[in-house]
């Protein structure tokens, strides 16, 4: 397969899924592009970081169609921290992509596939 992006060069792209640690997922014809904080649902502009055979990593350059799950971080250490990679999402969508993360790493195990609960709300209200 060719790989049909280059580093340093830029691209719109679709949100298609957020992945484990909540980076947006992309795809450009077929090839898998992981953008740190994108979020499912958006369009963006974003810059290719680095290109491996299966797939690469990108930055938001620009938001062109914003997700309504999108918010603004209340933590000043966000950005620059690490420790959290969904604080730019709201809660009940981070508790969905913890949900499906759980859903699929049991899963890929099990002959019998299970269904996952909810997941539990840390008593914080929304």
């Amino acid at each position: 397969m060719e790989i049909p992006v280059e580093k340093n060069k830029e691209y719109i792209v679709q949100i298609i899924d957020n992945g484990y640690e909540g980076e947006g997922i992309a795809k450009i014809d077929g090839y898998t592009i992981f953008v740190k904080d994108g979020i499912k649902g958006e369009k963006l502009k974003i810059l290719i970081l680095k290109v491996t055979t299966s797939h690469a990593f990108a930055k938001i350059l620009q938001v062109i169609e914003k997700s309504n799950k999108r918010q603004e971080s209340d933590c000043l250490s966000y950005k620059r921290c690490g420790g959290c990679n969904l604080r730019h999402i709201d809660y009940n969508t981070t508790l969905e992509i913890k949900k499906n993360n759980v859903q699929n790493l049991v899963n890929k195990s099990l002959k019998t596939k299970i269904q996952v609960e909810e997941t539990i709300r840390n008593g914080k209200s929304i």
